[in-house]
């Protein structure tokens, strides 16, 4: 019985800690997610303005390249031949278009039956009139940048491009290129992948080991209370019972922490008490069944000295 309760309690001391630590693991995996979860919005975020930043420097290079033919050469034609048969990109397969602010296409190599026609409320794939806003924007800024979406060859889906446009005011054209930028979320997204994949890997490693550690320690712990604690107990708590059966000589001999000592301190005092309580108790017995036997002794002396006279006064008669 004493060890079932002795196995109880360390359960309990158990549980209790394994509750705590799983408490504070929960806790702090959540945490963890939601820094970690932070940290790789902002590494993915920086990433796709990096990517941004590069695909923009890159058609601002190029324009700038194109747009030194329009300051070098005398005439629209030589002008118009040359931007024309300039490529640039990946495979070359970038183009340059010119148009004007009416929307009329000088230079369009990709739709060369678009040139010397009027296209300003051209739309792109979800209706937006990009040739309008760029022309509008290029007469305001100069220069700038803008997106908007078209079919890439041999794609039903559109995909999102990024134009590039400079305002050439002596012969009041605008200079466009522009690069499909979809590659940049492919980029992006296998990147965060990555790192979801870092994360979960890390967050798995953190709750294994928290859970190595928690029943570690919860082990450990169920140690340390059961010497410093649940067994000082049990073996006072089994003295007590001797002293309350009688056995008032029982040895305590059990040191534990601060705590423990002092109630043991106080058992011990209480133990003695009892024993020169006891001591005087018995002595005050034995003095009474000392007076008491004395007593009866006396009582038969007398009571053969009185039977004596009556004897012989019976014999006489």
């Amino acid at each position: 019985m004493e060890k079932e309760k002795d196995v109880k309690i360390n359960w309990q001391i158990g549980l209790t800690v394994l509750i705590s630590l799983g408490a504070f693991l929960l806790i702090s995996s959540g945490m963890s997610y939601y820094t970690l979860n932070n940290l790789k919005q902002a590494e993915v975020e920086k990433m796709r303005k990096t990517l941004m930043a590069e695909r923009k420097n890159q058609l601002r290079d190029v324009v700038q390249n194109a747009y030194s033919v329009f300051e070098t050469a005398k005439y629209y034609e030589p002008a118009q031949q040359a931007i024309s048969n300039m490529r640039f990109g990946e495979d070359n397969g970038n183009y340059f278009y010119i148009v004007d602010p009416t929307g009329m296409f000088w230079v369009n190599p990709a739709y060369p039956e678009m040139v010397g026609a009027v296209h300003k409320d051209l739309q792109d794939a979800r209706g937006v009139r990009y040739i309008d806003q760029i022309i509008t924007q290029a007469f305001i800024r100069g220069e700038g940048f803008m997106q908007y979406h078209e079919n890439k060859p041999g794609s039903a889906a559109p995909s999102e491009k990024l134009v590039h446009f400079k305002y050439y005011r002596p012969w009041n054209w605008v200079l466009c290129a522009s690069i499909f930028i979809d590659d940049i979320d492919a980029i992006v997204d296998a990147h965060e992948a990555d790192i979801d994949k870092t994360m979960t890997e890390q967050i798995r490693l953190f709750l294994m080991l928290g859970i190595l550690a928690m029943a570690v320690t919860a082990f450990l712990s169920m140690m340390f209370f059961r010497g410093s604690l649940v067994l000082p107990i049990q073996r006072l708590t089994d003295a007590v019972g001797k002293m309350a059966n009688g056995d008032l000589d029982v040895e305590i001999n059990i040191r534990s922490n601060q705590e423990i000592n002092h109630l043991i301190g106080a058992i011990e005092r209480m133990q003695d008490s009892f024993k020169i309580a006891y001591r005087r108790l018995k002595k005050h017995v034995d003095m009474s069944k000392a007076v008491n036997e004395k007593e009866l002794k006396i009582l038969a002396r007398e009571t053969d000295f009185d039977s004596g006279p009556r004897l012989a006064l019976k014999k006489v008669g």
